[in-house]
């Protein structure tokens, strides 16, 4: 019976994966399937990208808008999914899961397979890769004390030496508790969390010396892992995939947007959410403010892209948030991302930002639509597996349904990703040519234009970006 492990390297970019760095997911991508065109989703933040890897839908399904959320029952408050605690708080204040949609997980579950998230991320991170693991028995082991983990990740945990206290150890350490204790006898489907090289980005800088001392680091650790799997009982059965979660770009400045805000008459009373992909919370939900907020947005040289909720009046120039695939009550009614540069860093990396927020000139952030953060790494290898390349659109929402498929379990067709059935020995490319599509914008003194392709009823996102 086949079994999947989901490996993810957070917030890598497919650029950075070089012989003196990335031996080993080098070496991985030439036994299977790389898919170039790989994508993540808007915002790229990384619990937005979980849930859309652990429910193959996009943020407009299952409702994960942000990696800080405005609290649905009460707008005056923001919820930091980053922890898991306030990701259950949540849950129990609106009687409902925080996830709309089915998971991965909880499809393995339904079926009688098992399944296990071993995980060096957030606490909240975890948490969206699995909600339900203790109801469903199933394993989620964190590097952050046993209140983070299910119960059977608590009995793991209490058999293994401490997690260290730094990054890349961290890493270290929770590949080695995959490597050890599950890749001999595995769960039918496991996720195994790696979060670098996106930590040491933010605060080593991206492109940095210590950034990709981290990767090296992780790209070890993984290597560990696939010579243990191609030698091990294990070779035939396990299918593997490897994957990150959304790219990086580099901080060339700053901007204090609710400062700015602050100033600005035709925003009164409204509330800034900062970041690299940011909101504007419009008291009452006016459709006249709305539409003026994104309007003023539109004036300002520091900003990038705009879009406002369907439906409403917009200005000139604002998409509709369903056009980035983001239309959902839980997100702000205005969303805006800061102004982004196609153009190199020091570290020879494209893609240069505005940040609003603590990370210095020269740090790796993302959120946006802008290509470098949307390109993510996507490989997949195994006994059911051809080498090749696939040039079809393909993202992290494929991941979820092409595990359920290479296990045999149902679920996959009512999700937003498509199987890669192109990959499997015994499958077939989409009968479907890939479609582009563009939606514009434009306005007086400001003009923007986000790209998606379209394949059959499936759709990913390009890049997105003010002209």
């Amino acid at each position: 019976m086949t079994a999947f492990l989901l490996v993810v390297f957070d917030g890598l970019r497919p650029d950075m994966m070089r012989p003196d760095v990335t031996p080993n997911l080098l070496r991985f991508a030439a036994m299977g399937t790389r898919f170039a065109a790989a994508r993540s989703v808007f915002p790229s933040e990384t619990r937005v990208a979980t849930s859309s890897v652990s429910t193959g839908c996009y943020p407009r399904r299952h409702g994960l808008v942000a990696n800080r959320l405005l609290h649905p029952l009460d707008a005056r408050r923001t919820v930091d999914t980053g922890q898991m605690a306030a990701c259950r708080d949540l849950e129990q204040e609106m009687g409902a899961p925080l996830l709309e949609v089915p998971t991965l997980a909880e499809a393995c579950a339904a079926a009688g397979r098992s399944f296990a998230v071993l995980s060096s991320g957030s606490s909240g991170q975890a948490f969206l890769l699995n909600p339900r693991a203790d109801e469903n028995g199933q394993v989620t082991l964190t590097a952050h004390g046993p209140q983070t983990c299910s119960q059977a990740g608590r009995v793991l945990l209490a058999s293994l030496e401490p997690p260290p206290e730094g990054s890349v150890d961290r890493v270290v350490w929770i590949a080695e508790a995959f490597r050890a204790r599950m890749l001999a006898d595995p769960p039918d489907a496991s996720v195994l969390w790696l979060n670098e090289p996106d930590t040491t980005a933010h605060y080593g800088g991206l492109g940095s010396a210590a950034q990709e001392a981290a990767l090296w680091a992780a790209d070890a650790a993984f290597g560990r892992i696939v010579d243990d799997w191609r030698t091990g009982p294990q070779a035939d059965r396990l299918q593997v995939m490897v994957a990150s979660d959304h790219g990086h770009i580099t901080v060339t400045g700053h901007v204090d947007v609710a400062a700015t805000l602050a100033g600005a008459a035709e925003l009164a009373g409204c509330r800034v959410l900062p970041g690299s992909s940011g909101g504007i919370v419009v008291p009452g939900g006016d459709a006249g403010r709305i539409a003026a907020a994104a309007e003023w947005l539109t004036r300002q040289d520091w900003i990038g892209m705009v879009l406002a909720a369907d439906g409403a009046d917009l200005p000139q120039g604002v998409l509709g948030r369903g056009a980035a695939l983001v239309d959902h009550r839980r997100g702000a009614p205005v969303l805006f991302t800061l102004r982004t540069h196609a153009d190199a860093s020091p570290a020879g990396l494209p893609g240069l930002t505005l940040y609003d927020g603590g990370l210095a000139i020269g740090a790796g952030t993302h959120g946006g639509l802008s290509r470098p953060e949307l390109a993510t790494v996507l490989l997949l290898a195994g006994s059911r597996i051809r080498a090749t390349t696939s040039e079809l659109p393909a993202g992290i929402v494929d991941i979820a349904p092409t595990a359920l498929a290479l296990l045999g379990i149902g679920g996959g067709e009512d999700m937003d990703g498509r199987v890669l059935s192109e990959a499997f020995v015994d499958g077939e490319a989409p009968p479907d040519a890939p479609a582009f599509e563009s939606w514009e914008g434009s306005g007086p003194g400001f003009a923007q234009v986000l790209g998606r392709t379209r394949l059959g009823r499936h759709v990913w996102l390009d890049a997105g970006a003010r002209r």
